[in-house]
């Protein structure tokens, strides 16, 4: 090998050298900025909601104060409030829970992922806030995750409401699997979904759908680009977090992929307008998903 090749080959080293380098703190700095977008905490006045409680009847501007203070849509702020002996002390508890500041904390859970969790100060994991009544069918959806310099997100349906039992594809590398909702209670973002026109009878179908023929296949993060985004359900043979949702949706004529690409996200799930909220919470009420 002569000296000018020798040259040759430690410049293109160099410059490849420079080249991951820049990519590398490009992508550092893309995660420090998304950083502070997994979680929101009202930037507005606490105020009393006890006067709108005592009431016998609510108005919309009164579920909207509601909402905007615990966050919880009407669906669940009539279920709580039909307890007539603890409903407003449950209101109240909601509202703490909503307005209080939290730790969080940054972990890996890949090679290239990292996910947010609501902390103790040891930085513990805690159940930062309560769930809200749930049934089957229920869609379930987080910012906490994000990959790269973009919050992604993750998604997951509830398959089994009174085992608390959810069905999530949860990271690249692994099947997809059930899970306990109390996990959700960990991330510094969430929300609660529910399909605004079917009844208890067709989410019971579209979870037993999704747990029949969704769980225990591999994660597939090229769902839609690689392969088809709506095979027969007999040809599945990989899914990733939104497609695993939208997907049983589909099946029974609901379409809850917002923006209608080839690739399906949380985000587009959040803003599907299919979708009523049941709550929210570390998310801004006025924008859930900007």
């Amino acid at each position: 090998m002569t000296i000018k090749t020798k040259k040759i080959k430690h410049k293109k080293l160099i410059f490849i050298s420079l080249i991951l380098i820049m990519i590398f703190i490009v992508i550092s700095i893309m995660e420090m900025i998304i950083e502070p977008m997994g979680y929101y905490r009202p930037d507005y006045e606490k105020t009393d909601i006890i006067p709108i409680l005592e009431k016998t009847e609510l108005s919309e501007d009164d579920y909207k104060e509601l909402f905007y203070q615990t966050g919880l849509g009407k669906t669940a702020v009539d279920e709580i409030l039909s307890d007539k002996i603890s409903g407003k002390n449950t209101m109240l508890n909601f509202q703490e829970n909503f307005f209080r500041s939290n730790n969080i904390l940054c972990e890996s859970i890949g090679i290239i992922t990292s996910q947010e969790s609501l902390v103790n100060e040891e930085n513990k994991p805690i159940y930062g806030f309560d769930l809200a009544t749930y049934k089957n069918g229920y869609v379930l959806i987080t910012k906490a995750t994000h990959s790269l310099g973009w919050r992604h997100g993750h998604a997951a349906i509830v398959t089994d409401a009174e085992n608390m039992e959810t069905l999530e594809a949860v990271i690249l590398g692994s099947n997809t699997m059930l899970q306990n909702i109390n996990k959700w209670r960990v991330y510094p973002s969430f929300m609660m979904l529910k399909i605004k026109d079917a009844s208890d009878e067709d989410l019971d179908e579209i979870a037993k759908f999704a747990k029949e023929n969704l769980n225990d296949i591999p994660y597939g993060l090229t769902v839609g680009l690689t392969s088809k985004k709506n095979p027969e359900p007999e040809n599945i043979s990989s899914t990733q977090c939104s497609h695993l949702v939208w997907y049983p949706f589909m099946q029974h004529d609901f379409n809850i992929d917002s923006d209608g690409s080839w690739l399906v996200t949380p985000k587009d799930i959040a803003n599907s307008d299919l979708f009523e909220i049941v709550q929210v919470y570390g998310v801004n009420p006025k924008d859930i998903w900007p």
